[in-house]
């Protein structure tokens, strides 16, 4: 006998549905056994992360996943977070596979990431498409983001290392070595007290505030947008090549030479070297 056609595609429509339904939520909450001083691997995609260092000892791991629909919803999808302890480092990954997956409706995704971590951590986060707060951890810092904020609140490290694609990166505070690797992104430190910075701009704005070590090597390399740093403290030698962008400064600057693509500063109380290429990028430096 043969299936009408109506009744044959309600049914493909009833298992489209529920192969949909299948594996789509998921609800973690467990501790996890850490170095004090370990490292945290996370790699995930398009979740609101929160990650906050304190004087525990172990890791506290709350994730949850919640997938609503309404409508018509045809293919199927798995979804889950595997997490390792690997001598005294936590590796949190997720895995995500969808196939033919449709929507016609409403469909609405709630992922969070909550993390408490010994504040002595190291973390090397990767993402797709996602925020992230990170507060009170005192490890080095390496953030690989495709599309998404990052803010730092209260991290003492002394080594950050950012990649971006499109997104801002936002500090209250910074030292030690910082590394900066952005396309289409902003960044604003504010309190740094840094011994080295590398910055690629592409199209994005780098204000930073900082004191200069006498020893210190800054490189910024900027396409497209606003150069602006204020120095807290110390002084050097600032060499600035520009194309069509402009150099303006506020403060006790001595200009050695200034032409139609590069400008030369010197800064007393400090042996710095700090070498500045802009593009189309105006540069602004402030000494207070």
């Amino acid at each position: 006998m043969k299936t009408p056609p109506l009744l044959f595609l309600l049914s493909f429509i009833a298992v489209g549905a529920i192969a949909q339904n299948k594996n789509q939520d998921f609800h973690l909450d467990k501790e996890y056994k850490v170095a004090a001083s370990g490292t945290l691997n996370l790699s995930a995609s398009d979740a609101k992360v929160q990650i906050t260092g304190s004087s525990r000892k172990t890791a506290h791991v709350k994730i949850d996943r919640e997938v609503n629909s309404k409508g018509l919803t045809f293919g199927s999808e798995e979804f889950r977070v595997d997490v390792e302890e690997k001598e005294g480092n936590l590796v949190i990954k997720e895995y995500h596979r969808s196939m033919n997956v449709a929507v016609v409706g409403y469909h609405y995704e709630k992922y969070t990431i909550l993390l408490e971590l010994p504040e002595g951590m190291s973390l090397r986060v990767k993402g797709d498409d996602g925020d992230y707060l990170i507060k009170s951890i005192n490890g080095s810092i390496d953030a690989s983001l495709d599309d998404g904020d990052l803010e730092l609140i209260g991290c003492k490290g002394n080594e950050f290392k950012f990649r971006l694609d499109d997104g801002d990166i936002k500090m209250d505070e910074g030292r030690g070595n910082l590394e900066v690797d952005a396309d289409d992104a902003d960044v604003f430190i504010q309190k740094g007290n840094f011994s080295s910075i590398t910055a690629r701009m592409d199209d994005g704005d780098f204000v930073v505030q900082t004191s200069l070590s006498d020893n210190g090597d800054y490189r910024i390399d900027s396409q497209d947008g606003l150069v602006s740093l204020t120095i807290l403290g110390g002084g050097g030698t600032f060499d600035i090549r520009h194309d069509d962008g402009r150099v303006l400064t506020e403060g006790k600057f001595n200009v050695v030479e200034e032409s139609e693509d590069r400008t030369q500063l010197t800064l007393a109380k400090g042996k710095a070297k700090v070498d500045i290429r802009a593009d189309d990028a105006r540069v602004r430096l402030i000494t207070q």
